[in-house]
């Protein structure tokens, strides 16, 4: 009797989870029918379920170091816009400008972060500006505003001292050198002074500090789990919680003795009537821990803020630079230009040092090229929040609106997305910096530091500081040339940096 039982219930159970999916599979086709939607063309899987198929092909050109063209090349075989199974999810892919708008700006309400990125995140760096939305991602933006203001970022004195120290690491004897470590190491020390307020020699030497060390190696676990995670999706189980939960109780424990000897700081200030008036308090160079223990006493949400803050530092500038020094590297005649124009600037004597380099066109081209054919956040997905539609991609020509459950993720593909030839002209392989003076795409076909609200805010910060380190090195070497055949190759990660490094010889004026 009670087997009977059991199964009995076990079938009511079945029959009634059926019977909710078909009503909520019926009501999703009733909406997107009566939105004038239709569905856009569906990846051919081989596995309906999970999507297996396409997962492991993605997984093997990773290894390869190819899943960024790979991607690229499925693009060209489907469309702009087609869909994919995830894990048995949904996930719309997309390189349309509408589409893309759509999500990020237009309605960008019913898009987000949260859902998929404050699971994995939220144990190591909490609620911020990277894994919320809403009313939370707009006070933790706030918070950020004041030290990537203009007036901040634009004084380049304490980053043009440590340019100087990174300079002298360069051989002056034409030998090898990968340029790849050298640009991450400078771009690691002044992204944690930028954030902390310390330089940390991290790498050794007499201002090394072993808490640092021991911050930056969990850090770096940390991320790594995280991304094991985001990888493997619902099979993220089968990465040990103690091993993830070690690393990030080291980087917190760092994290929490800087907070509190910032805080600690600011009351003293505040006891000796010492603190300027609030309108000018951001006006010279402070760090990003100073700017916010002048905001809010919490300090987790500090803590929240400083980690979220390197995630988003790390690498961006460092990629952009070896990515940029690669491909002049194998383009004298650019170098040669950018020389000259380099040496029509003095970087010691400039008093407006910051607009004097945005001003160097040749450059900026270069790191627009640069930019176009690398992106550093190469693939970007976002989550629905609410049931909505994308205006095109759906039916036989592509050209009707879809319907987007709550819960669908979309994917945008920058590198693919650049390589438009409407846009960009047929020689989307080539780097080549002049086609800057005759293009002006628009701002959802060019998205180095993706767009609308949540685009990177530091972005005039990498640029600046990218601009300023090609100067110094175009200056002190008449020559760069390439000591490496291999093609580029992208390490996916958050980001992506070649996987190749960046073998050069630099020749000394």
């Amino acid at each position: 009797m009670k087997m009977a039982y059991l199964v009995n219930s076990l079938l009511a159970g079945a029959l009634a989870a059926v019977l909710y999916l078909f009503q909520r599979s019926w009501s999703k086709a009733a909406s997107a029918r009566q939105l004038g939607c239709q569905p856009p063309f569906s990846y051919p899987h081989i596995d309906l379920i999970f999507g297996l198929d396409l997962k492991l092909r993605e997984v093997k050109k990773a290894l390869e170091f190819r899943s960024i063209p790979f991607n690229t090349e499925l693009f060209n075989i489907y469309g702009k816009t087609y869909q994919v199974n995830v894990f048995g999810s949904a996930t719309i892919r997309t390189i349309d400008p509408a589409n893309i708008q759509t999500a990020y700006a237009t309605n960008n309400k019913d898009w987000g972060y949260e859902p998929m990125r404050l699971p994995v995140m939220g144990p190591f760096c909490g609620r911020g500006f990277i894994t919320t939305d809403g009313a939370t991602w707009k006070a933790s933006r706030a918070l950020l505003r004041p030290t990537f203001s203009k007036a901040n970022v634009s004084d380049l004195s304490p980053f043009q001292r440590s340019v100087d120290s990174f300079l002298q690491q360069i051989p002056r004897d034409g030998s090898i050198v990968d340029m790849q470590p050298l640009i991450a190491t400078l771009f690691l020390q002044t992204a944690i002074k930028f954030l902390l307020g310390d330089s940390l020699d991290v790498l050794g030497g007499a201002g090394k500090s072993e808490d640092a060390k021991i911050f930056l190696e969990a850090f770096h676990n940390s991320m790594f789990g995280m991304g094991l995670s985001f990888l493997i999706g619902p099979f993220q189980f089968l990465v040990p919680k103690a091993l993830k939960a070690t690393a990030w109780q080291r980087a917190h424990t760092f994290i929490d003795t800087c907070v509190d000897a910032a805080l600690h700081d600011q009351i003293q200030a505040q006891e000796r009537d010492d603190l300027d008036n609030q309108a000018d308090s951001y006006s010279h160079g402070h760090s990003l821990l100073e700017g916010l223990a002048k905001q809010t006493d919490d300090r987790i949400a500090i803590r929240n803020q400083i980690l979220q803050a390197m995630m988003a530092a790390q690498d961006t500038t460092s990629i952009l630079l070896s990515n940029t020094l690669f491909l002049l590297s194998r383009n004298p005649a650019a170098y040669e230009r950018l020389r000259k124009e380099a040496l029509s600037i003095d970087v010691d004597a400039s008093l407006t040092l910051f607009n004097d380099l945005k001003e160097l066109k040749f450059l900026s081209n270069v790191l627009d090229e640069s930019l176009r054919l690398y992106p550093i956040f190469p693939i970007m997905d976002r989550v629905a929040l609410n049931d909505t539609t994308l205006p095109v991609g759906g039916g036989e020509k592509r050209d009707f609106p879809i319907y987007i459950p709550h819960g669908t993720r979309i994917a945008s593909n920058y590198y693919a997305l650049h390589r438009d030839e409407s846009v960009f002209g047929p020689d989307v392989e080539v780097f080549n910096p002049d086609r800057w003076n005759s293009i002006s795409p628009g701002p959802w076909e060019y998205m180095p530091f993706s767009g609308g609200p949540r685009a990177c805010v530091g972005q005039h910060k990498a640029l600046a500081e990218a601009s300023y380190t090609l100067v110094r090195i175009a200056q002190l070497f008449r020559g760069l040339e390439s000591r490496d055949e291999k093609d580029w190759a992208g390490e996916l990660k958050l980001t992506a940096r070649n996987a190749n490094g960046c073998k050069v010889a630099l020749i000394p004026a």
